[in-house]
């Protein structure tokens, strides 16, 4: 099976793991990839909303779950609950919504949520419209993407569809090993 072919046929798959953990970059590797037909932009944007709201929601609840065992260790963390909580009392879904699109909080912030006061109910429905939202952003700006540089380089032939897959398979290990680098990191020694 060829590189082409297992994009095909696994990558919604990388597409949805690589949004649970992260996302932004498979994503924007994804869309473009569906600009030059080995995927559907639809099924992409889909997945990815999918990933992105399992992904939050289970941040958010080991945050509801260990969050105060965490605070107890780390008292930074302690220290940032009660100012997330009041700025989740003036901004409510607005702030989970943004939260998403703020780099480098994609995990710690629902984890943070958790911990703090905000209503699980109102955590998950607000995580599932940011996930829609930020999935059809990030998707159609790949999707540009991908258009642009087609549009610099050219109708984009087999050797640079093979190149683009390449780069898809980096981001995702790129993506997989900083997430165990990060869980080894944050485990105590």
């Amino acid at each position: 099976m060829d590189l082409q072919a297992l994009v095909a046929q696994y990558g919604l798959i990388a597409v949805l793991l690589g949004c649970v953990l992260e996302g932004e970059t498979i994503l924007l590797l994804a869309a473009a990839s569906a600009h030059t037909g080995l995927l559907d932009l639809r099924a992409v944007v889909a997945v990815a909303a999918i990933g992105a709201f399992i992904g939050d929601n289970l941040f958010f609840f080991l945050g509801r779950r260990w969050g105060s065992h965490v605070a107890e260790h780390l008292p930074w963390i302690a220290r940032v609950v009660p100012r997330v909580d009041r700025l989740l009392e003036r901004w409510r879904w607005g702030a989970v919504i943004v939260l998403r699109f703020t780099y480098g909080l994609r995990t710690g912030g629902p984890m943070l949520l958790g911990a703090g006061k905000m209503p699980t109910w109102e955590f998950v429905s607000a995580n599932a419209l940011g996930a829609v939202i930020w999935a059809a952003v990030i998707g159609a700006i790949g999707f540009a993407a991908g258009q642009a540089v087609e549009a610099l380089l050219g109708r984009v032939s087999g050797a640079e569809k093979l190149l683009l897959v390449l780069v898809v398979a980096v981001g995702v290990g790129a993506i997989v090993v900083r997430t165990i680098a990060r869980r080894r990191m944050s485990r105590p020694q």
